[in-house]
């Protein structure tokens, strides 16, 4: 396979775009796919405009590059979504890593945690990690991540905790198809947890 159907659907994209080989399966066969993006991310010589660059095993990224300071590094939740479609899994951060994603805490977590129906694994980043967590995941089908991230994060919160200006931030961040998600979970989440959708469905 010639580099150029490659680097044409790439450059397609923004750059700061964390990829794998199955992002490319329309294009051709694994095996063909791997090898052709192996190549391009060894080639020093290619010219920065088609410069990617490996991050692990069949992980690739079209870096963000800024006059003075470099190539910036992309976001580890860039990376584990890259991670969990390359070996066919869903995955959700944790309630921590929810809370603070969307804005509800303050607080870092100290790991980068995401749940998973796939086994447990750590990948290493430079001086990064990313753990995925083996859990019992039951979302309705199609569930959009970021309903399951707000309950994840009312979980961890807890529900003395809870306030009136998170239960805005979440409405916020959920669009009216998010909002009509979140109410067919009612039924599957703790019984104070299903207590705060409709107020985050009316806010």
């Amino acid at each position: 396979m010639s580099n150029d159907k490659i680097l044409k659907k790439i450059k397609s994209k923004k750059r700061g775009w964390v990829f794998c080989a199955k992002d490319f399966h329309d294009l051709g066969s694994r095996s063909a796919i791997d090898k052709t993006l192996s190549r391009i991310s060894d080639n020093h010589a290619t010219g920065d405009d088609n410069k990617i660059v490996r991050l692990a095993r069949g992980i690739y990224y079209y870096p963000v590059v800024q006059d003075g300071i470099g190539m910036i590094p992309p976001s580890l939740d860039a990376i584990a979504d890259a991670m969990a479609r390359n070996v066919g899994i869903s995955i959700y951060p944790s309630g921590a890593l929810s809370a603070n994603m969307l804005g509800l805490s303050n607080q870092v977590p100290a790991q980068n945690i995401y749940w998973t129906h796939g086994k447990s694994m750590t990948k290493h980043f430079g001086k990064n990690a990313i753990h995925f967590k083996h859990v019992r995941i039951n979302p309705t089908p199609n569930t959009p991540t970021v309903v399951v991230m707000v309950l994840n994060a009312l979980n961890y919160i807890g529900k003395n905790k809870v306030d009136d200006s998170m239960i805005k931030k979440c409405a916020k961040t959920l669009s009216e198809f998010d909002k009509k998600s979140l109410q067919k979970m009612s039924s599957k989440v703790s019984g104070w947890v299903s207590d705060f959708i409709p107020k985050i469905v009316a806010a």
